[in-house]
């Protein structure tokens, strides 16, 4: 009861609501550095997994069990690249137990086992459990460090490789979420305010499988959120269990959650996916100016204006992402691979990436001379560049959606130079779409551009450095989340059903 009065008064305007914008859980603060987020995690599970884990298994996929404590993660590849494993290296400090379709066998502390294809001497699964709830490491999987797994594994046989599915507890799954969205060393509030977040987002995606054929749930990479890149701690342990089942709910459903990195200043809500933000995604919060979304010239310039100066009150003005910018060169070798990659992107994206010529096919685009004009064609109220249209001599490119736009503008290894002077190396995507192109012209052709722009992510949901700010600034873990989403904080068995915008 005291959650929710709290909840209700902070959701009712006492503190401005000023974020910012930056595609799921795709683009976060590239956190490499270990030593602030590496510990131990200290929890064990209380009760066997094994009758949980059977009923599971009779379900049929597509039908999950939304309100069970457990859930299914899909393990990628090294750097999260693929799905399939070529073969799979487990050890585990209290020995473990792998059960094959028609036998068992013991192995003791420190001893390996290693699933190849030559494993699969029959069909069905091989599942690997740890004893006395004895962490699973994988001593071949590439991770920011090296990677271990509570509950239980599962190995299935592909003919593109070996899929591996962690089965565990909500909440010890997210004792490897929290530290790998989060640096441990952020404030108690924030952490706990990425807790709820993490756990909302959880259960949100337990109500189906987005891997039907293995029945789970979500990966543990950026397309849903972050798993076991970085070892647990005991600040994020803390974090996880000082909110043990509680999630964001609005009009008794669980929400889909999203958070990233930085704000630049405004909030892009469920426009950010190109939805409508009707009343379906009600708890996804939009702000922003009207005029920014004029398409015209006075919207641009008052956009141009917002980026150059920014604004002090913005809970993220001092972070390093608040403001970034890219200069982009479009001559010679840069302008084949720029144009290259914009074919690359129509074939693989048609939907987003249309290429128009008059007279030639659209694998001739990367042989253009130059670039000729680069063009904002529609920004939401929020910043959030909607469309884009870049023109060669015989070509004309229009791009929609914000992945699509920060894909087709980046190139790997280029460097961006963030608000603080510190360099950042792009990777397939650009930090985020909120933006103004400063154009540098010679002639009729284009020698390249300075992309000025603001925040890091998406911008849809929790701003993760917002959080952060304002933890320094006061704000409980409660305070944070009505200050980016609206709704209650619930326990999860008070949930009456799931729905909303999946």
């Amino acid at each position: 009861m005291l959650i929710a009065i709290l909840w209700i008064i902070l959701a009712a305007g006492i503190y401005r609501h000023n974020v910012s914008t930056g595609e799921k859980h795709e683009s976060k603060e590239p956190w490499e550095a270990k030593n602030d987020q590496e510990g131990k995690g200290v929890y064990e599970g209380e009760d066997d997994a094994q009758p949980k884990q059977e009923q599971t298994a009779r379900k049929k996929p597509g039908l999950p069990d939304a309100f069970s404590e457990y859930i299914r993660v899909l393990i990628k590849t090294d750097d999260f690249s693929g799905i399939y494993h070529d073969g799979i290296n487990i050890i585990c400090e209290s020995g473990f137990t792998v059960e094959f379709p028609k036998s068992a066998k013991e192995y003791g502390a420190g001893e390996e086992f290693k699933v190849n294809r030559e494993t699969f001497k029959y069909e069905g699964i091989v599942k690997i459990t740890g004893k006395d709830n004895g962490k699973l490491v994988i001593t071949n999987l590439k991770r920011g460090t090296q990677p271990s797994y509570r509950g239980s594994l599962e190995c299935y046989y592909a003919n593109e490789g070996i899929v591996l599915i962690n089965e565990l507890k909500v909440e010890e799954y997210l004792y490897g979420v929290v530290p790998s969205e989060m640096p441990s060393l952020y404030p108690a509030e924030a952490l706990k305010a990425q807790a709820i977040s993490a756990r909302t987002y959880a259960y949100f995606h337990k109500k189906s499988y987005a891997y039907p054929e293995w029945r789970a749930n979500l990966d543990d990479s950026t397309s849903f959120q972050v798993y076991n890149n970085i070892s647990e701690t005991p600040e994020t342990v803390n974090a996880v269990n000082e909110t043990n089942g509680e999630v964001l709910a609005y009009g008794g459903e669980v929400i889909e959650s999203f958070y990233y990195s930085t704000s630049g200043g405004y909030s892009g809500g469920a426009c950010v996916w190109g939805e409508s933000g009707d009343d379906e995604y009600a708890y996804l919060r939009e702000t922003g100016d009207e005029l920014f979304a004029s398409n015209n010239a006075e919207g641009e310039a008052a956009y141009k204006r917002f980026i150059d100066s920014g604004n002090p009150e913005d809970v993220e003005f001092g972070e390093a992402w608040y403001r970034w910018t890219y200069d982009k060169s479009f001559e010679g070798e840069k302008c084949r691979q720029f144009l290259s990659r914009l074919y690359e992107l129509s074939i693989k994206q048609p939907q987003n990436v249309r290429v128009r010529s008059r007279y030639l096919p659209k694998e001739k685009l990367s042989g253009e001379a130059a670039v000729k004009d680069i063009r904002v064609l529609a920004r939401q109220k929020s910043g959030l560049v909607a469309k884009l249209i870049i023109t060669t001599e015989n070509f004309a490119v229009s791009i929609t959606t914000q992945s699509a736009i920060r894909q087709a503008l980046c190139i790997p290894g280029d460097i961006a130079k963030k608000n603080d002077g510190a360099s950042y190396s792009m990777g397939e995507i650009l930090p985020s779409a909120y933006f103004y192109i400063e154009k540098n012209a010679d002639g009729d052709n284009l020698n390249g551009i300075t992309i000025h722009a603001a925040g890091l992510g998406h911008g849809c949901g929790m701003s993760q450095n917002g959080a952060k700010c304002l933890a320094y600034k006061g704000f409980t873990a409660y305070g944070i989340l009505a200050y980016y989403y609206n709704g209650d904080i619930v326990k999860i068995g008070d949930v009456s059903r799931f729905g909303g915008g999946a």
